[in-house]
């Protein structure tokens, strides 16, 4: 089997771990790499540039760095504190309801932002503090905080649902519409498990006053610009009125003017969200274009045929599946996800084409794989994240974090093993190619 493997290639692969030991950004550790073998077999360095310009002149693409502004702007200007807010007014008073508050507002803010970190960094130390403040343990905020952030990858709109798009050819609207049920799912099984803790497992959960109902009214008519993001969003990807791409703008220049009518807006926040959306930006674009040059060399070499047919050769696609989600929480342990779906893309799709799997079904359990992985020990960088911002303790709130896998990983099994959960929605919608 490894004759039909260029041995070259287990050069450029270790070149490639080494870089990333030595802390090369993933990028230039991904072009090194190739550059190698590109080198070793003789073939034109035109390749380079012609998969690069594929990257960035993708369509698509543009509506990366739309919804990281919407994310990092929110949370700068402090509108998507508002979610919380909101919800705490009306369910906070339930045994454990500022918990359940706390993943409702995440499930709202993930309608617009599409990103798990930005959920953690921003909402999430606001949903500590106040929870903390109530008397929560405060290693079960940072848990809860940091679990629910994970939404935000799966309720569109999602950063990563457009990078699979990308890589894998899928219908970036088919990718949305399939992360609605498996997202509000994940919200649910979560809220199951915040029952559970605070009834078996000894979790404290302070009683709270019952918000009156004209502060409920006055909450909700000075929440109604921020949840109405969400709602035009989702409900112009459902009805197809805008593209994935234009979503991205439609989004952002809402933040822009909410953000101007309710007094939260000037131009040093503005430029401080710019300042890093260009940054996150570039890495995610970069990513991808190296990824392109990096898969080319995988597939080139023969590793990816072998790999793949190893798998398929095991002729059961529950275990086949399996084995997938568990080399993505390993991985998971070590990288980011957008990194790991860059690296696993071209297995992922073949896998796919292999067993007669969609690519929608694929791209969605990868990607919630994926923020399973943020909150697997040792990094766990959305419990690192949620911890840091809110100044709590990342070892006191690791136990519960660990807890939460439970709900997590039970929402990932049932994703991976029920392709309705994902492929119903579009289908029905029209969706699906």
């Amino acid at each position: 089997m490894s004759q039909l493997i260029d041995p070259i290639v287990w050069i450029c692969l270790a070149l490639f771990v080494v870089t990333l030991l030595l802390e090369v950004p993933i990028p230039f550790s991904m072009l090194i790499s190739s550059a190698v073998y590109i080198l070793y077999k003789g073939d034109s360095f035109v390749m380079f540039a012609s998969q690069l310009s594929v990257s960035f002149a993708n369509f698509t693409m543009l509506a990366v760095p739309a919804f990281l502004f919407v994310g990092l702007f929110m949370n700068d200007t402090g509108l998507s504190d508002g979610f919380f807010d909101f919800v705490d007014k009306w369910i906070g008073h339930l045994k454990g309801g500022m918990a359940h508050a706390n993943v409702v507002a995440s499930m709202i803010f993930a309608g617009m932002s599409g990103s798990a970190l930005a959920d953690a960094g921003g909402i999430g130390a606001i949903e500590v503090k106040t929870m903390r403040t109530a008397g929560y343990d405060e290693g079960f905020s940072v848990a809860v905080s940091a679990a629910s952030s994970t939404l935000g990858p799966i309720i569109p709109p999602s950063i990563n649902f457009i990078m699979w798009s990308f890589l894998s050819g899928a219908s970036t609207l088919g990718m949305f519409l399939a992360g609605i049920i498996p997202g509000i799912l994940s919200g649910i099984m979560q809220m199951v498990w915040i029952v559970i803790s605070i009834r078996y497992l000894g979790v404290k959960a302070p009683f709270r006053a019952k918000t009156s109902w004209s502060e409920r009214i006055k909450i909700t008519v000075k929440s109604l610009p921020i949840l109405g993001g969400p709602v035009i969003l989702v409900g112009g990807i459902m009805t197809g009125v805008f593209t994935p791409t234009e979503c991205g703008v439609v989004a952002a220049v809402y933040c822009l003017i909410v953000s101007i009518c309710t007094g939260h807006f000037s131009f040093k926040i503005l430029r401080k969200s710019l300042r890093g959306t260009l940054s996150s930006a570039a890495m995610v674009l970069a990513l991808c274009g190296t990824g392109l040059v990096f898969n080319w060399m995988i597939t080139v070499s023969g590793l990816l045929g072998v790999v793949s047919n190893a798998l398929l050769n095991i002729g059961n696609v529950y275990i086949i599946l399996l084995l997938l989600n568990l080399l993505i929480l390993f991985l998971g342990c070590f990288l980011g996800s957008a990194q790991i779906l860059v690296l696993l893309a071209p297995l992922l799709i073949s896998i796919a084409e292999g067993c007669g799997l969609d690519l929608i079904h694929m791209g969605v359990m990868a990607v919630f794989s994926c923020t399973v992985s943020l909150m697997t020990p040792p990094v766990a960088p959305s419990l690192f994240v949620t911890a840091k911002a809110s100044g709590a303790s990342f070892n006191k709130s690791l136990k519960y974090g660990c807890q939460f896998l439970i709900p997590l990983v039970i929402t990932l099994l049932i994703i991976s093993y029920v392709p309705a959960v994902t492929l119903w929605l579009p289908n029905v919608l029209g969706a699906l190619k």
